[in-house]
């Protein structure tokens, strides 16, 4: 009976919110308008730059890659029938900031899409006109020829917003770095079963497992990379696992028969 001498109250006190909520004036919801921001910015940006990875293929063939994909949020509808012009700035020292080891890519080495022209060369400015009803648009480069790169190296493109018309305001998601390195189609990493030989160290085949990485060198040709060691070497079991010093094995790969060869690319090896 407790339970229901509280209930029974409750109830009718719920029965009267209910009957006054039902009699409450219908609230008018306003549009945000000029209460609100239009914000500009780059998808996945940040402030300091955010960084971006893209690997392409080692192949003397055009690529054509997404670099920044800029956008406005809008207000309402009305601010989509206003053209906006972005300046984003091709930002080499953001480049730099993001990886001293990055090179700046050659503009010799690529062109910039016809949608969004830059002025002023590798350093200047992009245009980013979004005409009515658009609210995107992306900053793209072709390749011609990826086999000009250095494989060995990571190359990178800064873009960074610094001015925008039509009452946009410039987000903290205004700035990017792509990283931009080649690699063939051996590139990879892989599980490797090994057994090695050693005259002195273990007078027979000692056998094992671990992870490397295939780092292209070469529109045919990788250096195997490994993570135990913290560089190039040749896994070993002796027994336990170690690594031959003075080497860094670069593999060869026909493709016309998949024959692999192997050279000790070292800086100063002799064989």
């Amino acid at each position: 009976m407790k339970f229901f001498n509280i209930s029974k109250p409750l109830a009718m006190l719920a029965i009267c919110a209910l009957v006054f909520t039902a009699c409450d004036k219908v609230a008018v919801v306003e549009s945000i308008g000029a209460k609100g921001t239009v914000w500009v910015k780059i998808i996945g940006g940040d402030t300091p730059a955010s960084i971006k990875k893209i690997a392409i293929d080692f192949v003397p063939i055009p690529i054509t890659l997404t670099m920044a994909d800029v956008r406005r949020d809008v207000r309402g509808p009305d601010d989509l029938q206003k053209v906006m012009t972005i300046t984003v700035k091709d930002d080499n020292a953001a480049v730099a900031v993001a990886n001293p080891l990055y090179i700046v890519l050659p503009a010799a080495f690529y062109t910039v899409g016809a949608a969004t022209p830059r002025t002023g060369g590798s350093g200047g400015n992009y245009s980013v006109v979004l005409g009515k009803d658009e609210f995107a648009k992306e900053i793209k480069i072709t390749i011609p020829n990826a086999t000009l790169l250095n494989p060995s190296a990571l190359y990178g493109l800064g873009f960074t917003i610094t001015a925008a018309d039509a009452d946009g305001t410039i987000s903290f998601q205004k700035s990017i770095v792509i990283e931009i390195g080649a690699k063939n189609a051996y590139d990879g990493v892989y599980t490797d079963d090994f057994c090695n030989y050693h005259p002195s160290a273990n007078p027979g085949y000692t056998c094992g497992t671990t992870t490397i990485h295939m780092i292209t060198t070469g529109a045919q040709k990788c250096k195997m990379w490994w993570p135990l060691a913290g560089a190039f070497g040749n896994p070993s079991n002796l027994p336990g696992l170690a690594y031959f010093g003075a080497q860094e094995p670069e593999y060869t790969v026909n493709p016309a028969n998949n024959v692999v060869t192997v050279q000790n690319a070292f800086a100063t090896a002799t064989t």
